[in-house]
């Protein structure tokens, strides 16, 4: 009678072996499904940002039918904050104008791909860099194009979201503006800001 209880015991039991099997299967699974679950979860920011931006770029527009001038990238206060390389940043948002008196939008929405890293977030809040030829700390002295072959249309204002590769990829030059644009085809982690521009 023991000497049966211990032999359908040890039919019912796991050998090493086929735990082994097991967790390599997991393995296996995971190893598959973790690159599909975190490119769904890029693919679903860039969405994201995509939809903030055209938010915002309505925003800036009707900002501009009741000022008759884009918002200024900069606000000529003495309160500017010098950044690494002597960079002016004010020490507010820069888009606060289409928030407050009038609401264009409820809240300036946060760019989720901005690096914690970056000297300018960790001062300011991480939102999209923007920027616009109607800067009174720099007046006239900047052209925005999109790309390297879209020299035809000037741009009044920019809006740049960092992009999956969390890096602010900008021109080197000040008075001729060329951004290199994310493409998901490059790959979804790929160099490139997310632009929006008007008008």
């Amino acid at each position: 009678m023991i000497e049966t209880l211990r032999n359908s015991s040890a039919r019912r039991a796991f050998t090493l072996i086929e735990l082994l099997i097991v967790v390599a299967i997991i393995a296996i699974l995971a190893a598959i499904a973790v690159p599909n679950f975190l490119e769904a979860q890029v693919r679903s920011k860039v969405s994201r940002v995509k939809a903030d931006l055209r938010s915002m770029a309505t925003a800036i527009e009707s900002y501009v039918v009741d000022n008759n001038k884009y918002p200024p990238e900069n606000w000529a206060s003495p309160h500017l904050i010098t950044v690494l390389g002597g960079q002016h940043i004010p020490n507010i948002m820069r888009l606060t104008r289409l928030t407050t008196p009038v609401a264009y939008v409820t809240a300036i929405p946060a760019d989720v791909f901005a690096p914690n890293d970056d000297p300018i977030n960790l001062m300011l809040p991480h939102t999209f860099h923007y920027v616009s030829i109607n800067d009174p700390l720099h007046p006239g002295d900047q052209v925005f194009f999109l790309g390297q072959n879209d020299e035809k249309r000037q741009m009044m204002w920019m809006l740049q979201s960092c992009g999956p590769d969390r890096g602010s990829d900008g021109p080197a030059s000040s008075t001729y503006w060329q951004f290199p644009q994310y493409d998901s085809t490059n790959g979804s982690v790929s160099i490139g800001n997310i632009l929006r521009s008007g008008p």
